[in-house]
């Protein structure tokens, strides 16, 4: 058989394994209800925000401010919640050393894994933003479209693009959790690594921006701080690519391209730690088992 073909069966076989992956882990993800609470939940919040700051008369662009900040908190939160656990528990219970009985890779296993969780994610959260969307389509007023004091419009497609924005964190911060859960040896070390990983994206960057301005650094060097961490780069693109648009600011919020990058870097980054963390789980294991009988002695 010549390269060519042999690297198509490998191709083959491994997006194979993939969907096979992907196709059990979602129907585990459809079947488990505290999904479904956790939607109707996340609606309830994001409508009644809506509705209390009163964003749905008056445009899709106010409704993204309204939902801005409590974005930053309950999509992580979220995404987090759906991440902790997916890859300790096959690793844990020993479901994943029979799946690598059969002819799938841990890349396959990993990319399958997380596929899914991110389908599931995207269901959790995209139904309510989309349905607090429709609402805000159907109360505005018919004179909120354009803004006389600006040079921008309030469009839905200003909002379709908040809610791409909103996948894409929900993507780093699930990718960037389930790689913590590779890592973990118990399911509460998963939790504790997890909820770190929660406070230090939604806090650590604006405390780090906070603290270098405290200590004189230029606030010329903002926009570049501002996209290292996933929740400084998802507000970073809001302004830049949706509020920024209607009002036509002078822009300089944060760099697209760096901020675009830095969620799919973290995305990719998380899937590339997991993928190492369970091929080379043993070796983890006894490294934290010599470090534990250091300890004791």
């Amino acid at each position: 058989m010549s390269g060519r073909g042999r690297t198509g069966t490998s191709l083959g076989g491994a997006l194979r394994a993939t969907g096979s992956v992907f196709r059990r882990e979602l129907a585990t993800a459809f079947r488990t209800p505290g999904y479904a609470v956790l939607a109707l939940g996340l609606l309830a919040v994001l409508g009644g925000l809506v509705a209390v700051g009163g964003g749905g008369g008056t445009g899709f662009v106010p409704a993204v401010v309204d939902l801005l900040l409590p974005t930053e908190v309950l999509v992580p939160l979220l995404a987090v919640a759906l991440g902790y656990r997916a890859l300790h528990s096959d690793a844990a219970s020993g479901e994943l050393a029979v799946i690598r009985t059969y002819p799938v890779s841990v890349t396959s296993y990993v990319l399958g894994v997380l596929l899914a969780r991110l389908v599931a994610l995207l269901a959790i959260v995209a139904v309510p933003f989309a349905l607090v969307g429709g609402y805000v389509w159907l109360t505005a007023a018919p004179d909120t479209g354009i803004y006389a004091t600006h040079a921008g419009v309030d469009s839905p497609l200003l909002y379709l693009r908040f809610v791409a924005l909103v996948a894409l964190l929900g993507a780093a911060f699930l990718s960037l959790s389930a790689a913590l859960s590779a890592v973990a040896s118990t399911r509460r070390s998963a939790l504790a690594l997890a909820l770190l990983a929660l406070v230090a994206g939604v806090l650590g960057g604006d405390l780090a921006l906070l603290r270098s301005l405290a200590s004189g650094a230029s606030p010329a060097g903002i926009p570049a701080q501002l996209a290292l961490t996933p929740n400084g780069a998802f507000r970073g693109l809001v302004f830049e690519t949706v509020i920024g648009v209607a009002f036509a600011p002078d822009g300089g919020v944060v760099d697209v391209g760096r901020a675009v990058g830095s969620l799919v870097g973290w995305t990719l980054g998380g899937g590339a730690v997991a993928v190492a963390s369970l091929a080379f789980r043993s070796r983890i294991d006894a490294a934290i088992e010599r470090v534990r009988f250091r300890r004791e002695e």
